[in-house]
């Protein structure tokens, strides 16, 4: 890693999250980063900043910096706003299909993501959100869709996340069907139901509010 690029370092801290590197409730030391990545101190505080900027970590004056552990209404409330995020950018992916724009970059970011091995699975996701947003052409969406805290959540309940069952192809083959409204509730529905599912989860896995 370039001395030079605390976006990267941000990135491989968000991959660590997905695939168990970093956990929730976990500090991140700025001498442990310096070591592991071969970096500056500025380097890891601009990184840790970035990621701080996007709702991931906590920094506490004297205590540095720690990965987010969210209460349950909060991994919720994520979750209803990713639904609602998801839903449009999936609605919009659809309707520019309709009018013409080219599926197939969604339909191989697709194949990507459920190709991808757990140490790439991070990336592969990222891609193939990106390409929705893409595909949407929503400048709001480009920026806002990163933004939500899903991978925290995913991180957080780790075994008992289960699989989406089909839904991303059900969700691609609408967007390439030129299908807003199918395309948008299944969307929606995805995310939901993994909402819908966190009250029956242990207590242990959230913090108090």
């Amino acid at each position: 890693m370039s001395s030079s690029s605390p976006d990267t370092l941000a990135r491989d801290i968000l991959r660590g999250l997905t695939d168990g590197q970093f956990v929730p409730g976990q500090r991140l030391a700025e001498r442990d980063l310096m070591l592991r990545y071969d970096v500056g101190r500025s380097t890891v505080r601009e990184g840790l900043s970035r990621l701080a900027s996007m709702g991931l970590l906590e920094i506490v004056p004297h205590r540095g910096a720690t990965i987010r552990r969210l209460t349950r209404r909060e991994a919720v409330d994520v979750l209803r706003v990713a639904a609602v995020l998801i839903g449009l950018t999936a609605r919009q992916a659809a309707e520019a299909v309709a009018a013409g724009a080219d599926p197939a970059p969604m339909r191989e970011a697709l194949a990507a993501y459920v190709a991808a091995a757990r140490s790439d699975l991070s990336r592969a996701r990222a891609r193939y959100y990106r390409a929705m947003t893409t595909l949407a052409g929503n400048r709001e969406l480009d920026r806002l869709v990163p933004a939500v805290q899903v991978p925290l959540v995913r991180a957080q309940i780790g075994e008992y996340e289960t699989s989406s069952g089909g839904g991303h192809e059900a969700l691609v083959a609408a967007i390439a069907a030129g299908d807003g409204d199918l395309a948008e509730r299944t969307a929606h529905q995805m995310l939901s139901a993994l909402a819908e599912r966190l009250p029956a989860l242990p207590e242990s896995l959230f913090t108090r509010g």
